[in-house]
């Protein structure tokens, strides 16, 4: 989710009049802050005179990652932006600390730049990191604090990047592809699929022990555009998904296992279902049709949308956007109409895709003498969770449009169920905030969660990183 209470609340009380406003360039603006992903780039070892350049580096970079699946598809769903942060010295520190930088032409210095950008960390030499992280959570939550996902660009031609909590990336000339590798560990948690090391080694959406084709994680994909169960050359107890992916060698595609994992973590930043009329209360006239209008978000083909209008169990449209129902069809009492928007998209396989992002509105139309009065409820339900990572608590909000039952549980990587922290109980309209500590949610340790909104038997999930 957004970043926006958790960098408001904390990070600008924290760092208070030491955070800076920058320039800030609108790359991509396909819709509201609040209803899109939002991408900021950073820059870092540009000198104020060299901004201009941070400016085609990150547009090499945007339309390098919008002409390759899934991005593609999902254009409408993305806000870029990038936030012109100058430093005093023109690139990275280069320590020479790592034991394999000998080959490296890359003089052994210390640069005076504005996010502590360095090679060598981890004892890596190309894991080029942004060593302040205090810095850049800073600068993000005085400039853009609506972000979703942050990627720091290093004015330096020596190969090198890093994924994490921010993706980074050098502007050696595969810059672009190294970018877009390293979005794969930060916006969508996957693993390199190259031997990175035993510290790296985990389950993950491409990574795993399990070796049973029918129980392995992408078990939907075995046998399909080239996925099967292929081991790690450093350590053949580790398997992943493929054998030439973009989380191994940069030049070609995402598999299919990383495109889905990618489909399914931007169904849980921005949805299809942006908005519908009329919205409750609305009295209409005594005379007067009643006209239902969905505001959707499309994905480019081939990730149509399915829409099923129902007026109690019988369909009665499919697949637009709006419905007139005709007064005169409407008998003396209470109508239900629903309509359920599903993303029918071939690039994911994952068998919670169609529970876990079909989106429903639920009109009741009551017909008097009078007229009628028609009133909905949207089965999407402006879910709020920060901090994610989650230190030792989560703040989470959601409102809802009209009184439902509501219950709250949290799941581990598997799937387990861990905590049900609210119990289903029936709950007022309006907005209900909540903050509960990381033993409460069953965050024992670090590893990815998944937490469960249950509202009226539709599920709204987040996901959780414990750190």
């Amino acid at each position: 989710m957004k970043h926006f209470f958790a960098l408001l609340g904390a990070l600008l009380l924290a760092f208070g009049g030491r955070a800076q406003s920058f320039p800030v360039d609108t790359l991509v603006k396909t819709g509201p802050l609040n209803q899109r992903i939002n991408l900021v780039f950073l820059s870092d070892g540009y000198q104020a005179s060299e901004l201009n350049q941070f400016r085609t580096d990150v547009d090499q970079i945007v339309a390098e990652l919008f002409n390759q699946t899934p991005f593609r598809e999902y254009r409408p769903y993305f806000n870029v932006f990038a936030v012109r942060v100058p430093s005093v010295q023109s690139g990275a520190s280069h320590p020479r600390t790592a034991s394999d930088c000998g080959a490296s032409t890359l003089p052994t210095g210390s640069v005076n730049n504005y996010f502590g950008s360095a090679f060598d960390q981890g004892g890596i030499h190309r894991l080029v990191v942004p060593t302040r992280m205090a810095t850049v959570m800073s600068v993000l939550a005085r400039n853009l604090p609506q972000y979703d996902q942050a990627f720091v660009v290093v004015n330096t031609p020596e190969y090198g990047g890093s994924g994490g909590t921010l993706a980074t990336s050098s502007t050696h000339p595969s810059a672009k592809e190294i970018g877009i590798h390293e979005v794969g560990h930060s916006f969508a948690g996957l693993a390199d699929e190259y031997w990175a090391g035993p510290q790296y080694a985990r389950e993950r959406p491409n990574m795993t022990q399990q070796t049973n084709p029918l129980l392995v994680k992408w078990a939907a994909w075995m046998n399909t555009n080239g996925v099967g169960i292929y081991p790690h050359t450093g350590d053949a107890s580790w398997k992943k998904p493929h054998q030439g992916c973009k989380m191994q060698q940069l030049g070609v595609p995402f598999c299919s296992v990383c495109r889905e994992t990618f489909v399914e973590r931007i169904h849980t930043l921005a949805l299809p279902l942006q908005s519908f009329t009329p919205s409750p209360p609305v009295v209409n006239g005594p005379s007067q049709d009643v006209n239902l209008t969905l505001n959707l978000l499309h994905p480019a083909a081939p990730s149509p949308l399915r829409v099923v209008w129902k007026r109690g169990s019988t369909v009665v449209a499919r697949n637009v956007a709006q419905l007139t129902v005709a007064l005169g069809s409407l008998p003396l009492g209470l109508t239900r109409i629903q309509a359920e928007i599903t993303d029918t998209t071939a690039l994911t396989r994952s068998a919670s895709h169609l529970t876990q992002h079909t989106y429903a509105v639920t009109w009741d139309v009551n017909r008097t003498v009078t007229g009628t009065r028609t009133t909905a409820a949207a089965y999407e339900y402006r879910l709020e969770t920060y901090p994610n990572p989650v230190a030792a608590e989560l703040n989470l909000s959601y409102t809802l449009s009209r009184a439902l039952p509501v219950e709250i549980t949290v799941l581990d990587d598997a799937g387990r169920k861990l905590k049900t922290p609210l119990r289903r109980s029936a709950q007022r309209a309006g907005t209900h905030e909540y903050r509960f500590s990381a033993a409460e949610l069953g965050l024992r340790r670090p590893g990815r969660y998944l937490l469960v909104l249950d509202i009226d038997g539709n599920r709204v999930t987040r996901p959780l990183v414990r750190e």
